[in-house]
């Protein structure tokens, strides 16, 4: 798909989105979505799926270690060489995903940033390091959500957390939407959006249930003063634990 015009036809059809988490449902099906790709070359279909496949969590959970998916990160960016911003913005997600990473291990006890090499990517890898008991790690100065999300993080709110980080790769996406209108990357944009829209209207739903699930074991409980609350009552992980589209 080389002419322009086909382009304007192809992103004049797709839905707005709106704005992040203020709707309740997507306006277009994963099904739906993919026909309208349907028109785009092989190669750009391609491009598409590297870039969801290494961006979005469904496609990074196959891989079983942090190398493999810097691995392959580094190479979809390599595929992108005629497509500069969209190198760039493969590349934030994944410095994002790194320092995110780099919060939990934190959270969690680890008390130097280790081997980051093997589980970071990007620019800050020696900020990181350097800084490994700063809230921020250095950063805060011109990356603020940093020591934000960490105070989410460990006070457990998880949803406020997701809501952090998605807030900050939209704004990427949108910094770059800006600049290309009918073209491959205005396509590309859309369906890496789409994406993150698509995951926290899941979210919602499991959020819904969650939410239900409480109020009824608080009804059976004001029968039964015996009943003990599980654990957890929901069996969709927390958004943290599949951080982050």
């Amino acid at each position: 798909m080389s002419n322009p015009h086909q382009y304007i036809a192809l992103v004049t059809s797709l839905p707005h989105l709106g704005v992040l988490f203020t709707r309740k449902e997507v306006p277009i099906s994963q099904f739906r979505l993919k026909q309208r790709l349907g028109v785009l070359s092989p190669g750009h279909q391609k491009h598409l799926r590297e870039m969801v496949e290494v961006t979005a969590w469904a496609g990074v959970a196959k891989y079983d270690s942090d190398a493999s998916v810097i691995s392959r990160a580094r190479e979809v960016i390599a595929d992108l060489a005629e497509y500069p911003d969209l190198q760039h913005l493969v590349a934030a997600r994944m410095e994002t995903r790194t320092l995110i990473a780099a919060l939990r291990r934190r959270r969690e006890g680890q008390e130097t940033a280790g081997r980051i090499s093997e589980w970071g990517y990007g620019r800050w890898l020696a900020f990181i390091k350097d800084n490994w008991m700063d809230p921020g790690f250095g950063l805060s100065h011109f990356l603020p959500w940093i020591a934000e999300a960490d105070r989410f993080m460990r006070s457990g709110d998880h949803i406020a957390m997701e809501r952090l980080a998605l807030t900050e790769v939209m704004r990427e996406l949108d910094h770059y939407g800006n600049h290309h209108e009918f073209d491959f990357e205005a396509v590309a944009i859309y369906v890496l959006r789409w994406v993150i829209v698509e995951r926290w209207s899941r979210y919602n739903e499991a959020d819904a249930r969650e939410r239900l699930q409480v109020l009824l074991e608080d009804a059976l409980h004001a029968n039964d003063t015996h009943t003990t609350h599980p654990a957890s009552m929901s069996e969709t992980p927390l958004p943290s634990e599949g951080a982050y589209s």
